[in-house]
């Protein structure tokens, strides 16, 4: 990786400060701290989250997750009177499952859903929901199509971010290497269109496993006999760190998703260098502190989906509008995970971060508006 880490201070505020919210352009660079967000704040006066509900998997394989989440929440309803807080459901690991907490959530006259985190049980709340908005934690964007808000940080999300600053480097010629998963297709089913509408040449898109060898030869080959300027890793943990130790000494430039994690990925020497997306860390770094003084342990990407899902409740509960024009406000919301607002389709439209490793460091580079 052989490409000179830029300088976020070079970007020009005046030409970059704007979204471009076009559903496949890519979106627009800004300096950090350049453009405010859409604050809602939780503590003004008002019914709160009280008609609202938080559909969470509190039992089953993913209880851990689900108890973290709504710890999260329970760090901005803390000081609030109880009756304001949103009311909490277990969805357990089913489809059935979450359709049984939403309709208790229903009969107890929530007008806002918000959950369930996993995609396959969200047609299930879809389905008892009625015109009852649900805003659902999965990363999959086909939800919207099916009448959700998707509220996770999805793949479509970290590609357009990544392409986006590459694109300002002046590298355009990117291959995607992922392993065969559901997370892989989805990034390679996203790189497509964002490449075409954003100037990217997408030169090759490889399912690997992992462990295979001769990955710099595939990559060549699939890209016409040339290596690409840079590559994009959207798999974290371990199979990141075997694609990444493969590609040492190959010239092109690691990209890399929010899938990455910070401390993970600047403690892999094999990624020094790299670039990856991530959230904001001004505003989710606070939230982590407050999490691990809180609860003891450091909390995650999906942790804090349930900290802002709670912060929207709360907010839009004060202001009466806790509704579906509520979540299409213009201004859109701040959480944690940093600005983001709601589409009609049902899209969550996110400002991310570029961060650089640097010397086993993390340098904030930039930050994309409108993923």
């Amino acid at each position: 990786m052989t490409t000179e880490q830029p300088s976020a201070a070079a970007i020009s505020r005046r030409t970059l400060c704007r979204s471009l919210l076009a559903s496949w352009s890519l979106p627009l660079i800004v300096p950090l701290a350049a453009c405010g967000g859409g604050a809602l704040g939780a503590r003004g006066s008002g019914v709160g989250g009280r008609d609202a509900a938080l559909l969470l998997p509190l039992s089953g394989s993913l209880s851990a997750v689900g108890q973290n989440m709504g710890r999260a929440a329970s760090l901005v309803t803390q000081g609030l009177d109880p009756s304001a807080a949103p009311a909490v459901f277990d969805t357990a690991d089913t489809p059935d499952g979450a359709a049984e907490a939403a309709r208790r959530a229903l009969a107890g006259g929530a007008r806002i859903l918000m959950g369930p985190l996993r995609g396959n049980q969200t047609p299930a709340v879809l389905a008892v929901a009625g015109g009852v908005p649900v805003v659902t934690f999965s990363n999959d964007d086909t939800l919207g199509a099916q009448g959700a808000f998707v509220m996770g940080v999805t793949p479509a999300q970290s590609v357009s971010t990544m392409f986006s600053y590459a694109r300002a480097q002046g590298l355009t010629r990117i291959a995607l290497v992922a392993r065969n998963t559901p997370l892989g297709v989805a990034s390679i089913a996203s790189a497509g269109g964002i490449a075409r509408g954003g100037g990217i040449t997408l030169t090759a898109t490889l399912l690997r496993d992992p462990e295979q060898g001769g990955l710099i030869d595939a990559i060549r080959a699939a890209s016409g006999g040339t290596l690409p300027q840079a590559v994009f890793l959207p798999d974290g943990g371990a199979t990141l760190t075997a694609f990444a130790r493969q590609l040492q000494g190959s010239g092109m430039q690691v990209l890399g998703s929010v899938q990455w994690g910070v401390s993970d990925a600047a403690a892999d020497p094999n990624l020094s260098g790299a670039w990856f997306a991530a959230a904001p860390p001004n505003l989710f770094q606070p939230f982590s502190d407050q999490f691990q003084a809180a609860f003891g342990e450091a909390p995650g990407i999906i942790a804090a989906l349930g900290y802002d899902a709670a912060l929207i409740a709360v907010g839009m509960g004060n202001s009466g509008e806790l509704n579906r024009k509520g979540l299409l406000r213009q201004a859109g919301f701040t959480g944690a995970l940093g600005n983001f607002r709601f589409v009609e389709d049902g899209r969550c439209q996110r400002d991310l971060t570029v961060l650089g490793i640097v010397g086993g460091g993390i340098e904030a580079l930039g930050e994309i508006t409108g993923t």
